[in-house]
């Protein structure tokens, strides 16, 4: 099964584009959901966040707020790294785990820090999806209600766009209406059939 990675910054349409996928029956495995799953209390990562964290990152419920989360990792990168130490080897497992589940010609999977995580190797092409900044900074704002100043922050924090692409196999330019998002995306599912068809 051909197992391609869809990446890109915050903003480009990579949920739009994954739900496309899915629509044209491509099974995804979408990082971020498992991530999720991960930080459940039941799951052998919570004790190991909330001692690295404290209690301040539990909600009123005891589950862990990724809001909060997210705001204390943003500027202290030795925090980030420890975060990420304790998630990605699990999001890999999991990853790899469901993938050898799946019966089909290919499979999408959504990693939005594919490149940054190097987790390059569990995927046999990387599709970047992309958008023009301004039109990222636009949707994200519309999306989360967020400002100028902490949209450009989570921007800037991101690998830089160029060193994103030059890991490409495949591009989708996000910068139009679904109608052409979708279109593009037929065009890729056939080729990705294809492909599929000669590597099996």
């Amino acid at each position: 099964m051909l197992k391609i990675g869809l990446t890109g910054g915050i903003g480009s349409g990579k949920t739009t584009a994954s739900n496309i996928f899915s629509g044209l029956g491509v099974p995804v495995i979408d990082a971020d959901v498992i991530a999720h799953q991960i930080l459940a209390v039941s799951q052998s990562a919570f004790a190991e966040i909330v001692q690295l964290f404290g209690h301040v990152i539990l909600d009123k419920n005891g589950h862990i707020d990724r809001g909060i989360l997210r705001n204390l990792v943003f500027d202290n990168p030795d925090k980030r790294t420890a975060l990420e130490q304790i998630i990605h080897p699990r999001v890999r497992t999991a990853i790899e785990k469901e993938t050898t589940s799946l019966q089909a010609d290919y499979c999408l999977i959504v990693i939005p820090l594919l490149i940054e995580s190097n987790m390059q190797d569990l995927v046999d092409r990387i599709l970047v999806i992309t958008a023009n900044p301004d039109i990222q900074i636009n949707r994200i704002q519309q999306r989360d209600n967020t400002s100028l100043e902490d949209v450009q922050k989570i921007i800037n924090a991101q690998i830089d766009e160029k060193e994103r692409l030059s890991h490409a196999d495949d591009i989708l330019m996000n910068n139009n209406d679904i109608l052409s998002l979708e279109n593009d995306i037929w065009i890729l599912h056939q080729k990705y059939h294809e492909l599929a068809k000669s590597v099996s």
